[in-house]
């Protein structure tokens, strides 16, 4: 395993403790919350506003991890039905656009931020920036974990890899 590839996985096994915590902050909120109103007719000010702050890092964050882990969202039909040179081609393409899209969503979520992130939330009263801040944050992320993949690829380390080194030297 390469240095990038370790810290790669470093970085997904804390990204992933990050998520688990506040996956389990929510599960508590939620619960806590809906004890609350059901049971004593009160809340807890700001904490469904918290509990949507929490899930959109979830997403974000979730989503970088799931293309380090390539269990991102994907129709492989044709991909699964190549094998070698062609098959190792395609998995770097498919990094790559994954990296140019999130480039793209990242580098226009700073601009929208800048226009709207100094409104502050209705009950938290936080400026709305702490929240959008986790879509270009998620974007970097992901690239990457892009580009840790695709050195991961073509270094011959994932199966795609070896098996294409394999088919090329019969």
């Amino acid at each position: 395993m390469t240095p990038a590839r370790k810290i790669a996985e470093a970085a997904s096994s804390v990204l992933e403790t990050i998520v688990a915590v506040f996956f389990f902050v929510i599960l508590i909120m939620t619960l806590l919350l809906v004890s609350l109103r059901y049971g004593l007719n009160t809340s807890i000010k700001g904490g469904y506003e918290l509990t949507n702050y929490l899930f959109i890092y979830t997403t974000a964050i979730g989503a970088a991890v799931s293309v380090n882990r390539h269990e991102h969202i994907k129709i492989d039909f044709i991909v699964n039905a190549t094998k070698g040179t062609l098959r190792l081609a395609l998995d770097v393409l498919v990094q790559l656009l994954i990296a140019v899209i999130n480039g793209v969503i990242g580098y226009l979520s700073v601009s929208w931020i800048r226009q709207v992130g100094s409104f502050l939330s209705p009950v938290l009263r936080m400026p709305n920036w702490m929240v959008q801040v986790a879509i270009p944050v998620g974007s970097v992320l992901t690239i990457l974990f892009c580009l840790s993949n695709i050195v991961r690829d073509l270094s011959g380390e994932s199966e795609t890899g070896r098996e294409s080194r394999a088919s090329a030297a019969e």
